[in-house]
């Protein structure tokens, strides 16, 4: 039985700009790589120029490009649910908690990657699919926890992606818009320094694959021309993708460099 990998992440295209690289090289080594996304993202970038989709269409349009992504980094599946974007924090916590228990329990992945405490740079729709994907993966272990979702499965690890204290400094830097976004948001970043990290997975030889996928996502042509004005400059911070640990062993160090250390036959 093929290893498992999940991602129980928040918009569409926060498994490929976050976690992509990572996604990409465990596929190729033969995990078998999920992913569940809470929302379509209606709210988000609608394209520009002439290709710009009717507001109606954003949230299916983004969702067919998740699958494409998903298609491009070898994603044995990608599910993608209709809580609202802009507004998942405000959604009754037990309903979304039961969608991704009922979801794990299908999947039942050894390793689950979920966004961090702080939402990455303080998204609130971050935050809350963090939150309620935290308590998703403890319940989906309980065996009397709503036994009509499935059989109960322990994953074995939980990983929280976050953004290095390096890479949001250096961004903040080439782009003051994104500093400026990220001073509106209630919750700020977190400090993320080396010491602090539970993993870093180099992505460097799978950089390109990574990049591609993101290219799926065309409704976020803005953010994909910043992205790629930020590699363009700072080359050197996009070679590897960052993560704190939940369980086991809470916290930052030891610091892995595999999420699947000793899980292997």
């Amino acid at each position: 039985m093929a290893l498992k990998l999940a991602t129980v992440l928040a918009h569409p295209d926060d498994e490929t700009f976050g976690t992509g690289g990572t996604l990409i090289r465990y596929a190729k080594e033969g995990i078998e790589v999920h992913s569940l996304c809470l929302t379509e993202g209606e709210k988000g970038w609608a394209g520009v120029d002439d290709k710009v989709v009717p507001r109606e269409l954003v949230g299916p349009t983004r969702a067919r490009e998740l699958g494409e992504a998903g298609a491009r980094m070898g994603l044995a599946s990608v599910t993608c649910l209709r809580y609202p974007d802009s507004g998942l924090a405000d959604v009754k916590e037990e309903w979304v908690v039961r969608d991704i228990v009922r979801w794990l329990r299908r999947v039942r992945p050894e390793v689950v990657i979920i966004w961090g405490p702080d939402g990455g740079y303080g998204h609130p729709d971050h935050i809350a699919a963090g939150e309620r994907a935290l308590k998703a993966i403890e319940l989906a272990g309980v065996q009397r926890y709503e036994p009509e979702l499935g059989a109960h499965w322990h994953a074995k690890r939980c990983y929280r992606f976050v953004a290095s204290a390096d890479l949001v400094d250096r961004l903040s830097t080439l782009m003051p818009a994104f500093a400026q976004y990220i001073e509106t948001l209630a919750v700020k970043p977190q400090r993320w320094t080396r010491e602090r990290l539970g993993a870093v997975v180099d992505i460097s030889e799978v950089l390109d694959a990574k990049v591609n996928a993101m290219d799926a996502h065309q409704t976020q042509t803005p953010d994909l021309r910043m992205w790629a004005t930020a590699r363009a400059q700072l080359p050197e911070i996009f070679t590897e993708e960052t993560f704190i640990r939940e369980y086991p062993e809470p916290g930052g160090p030891p610091l892995e460099t595999d999420l699947f250390a000793g899980l292997r036959d």
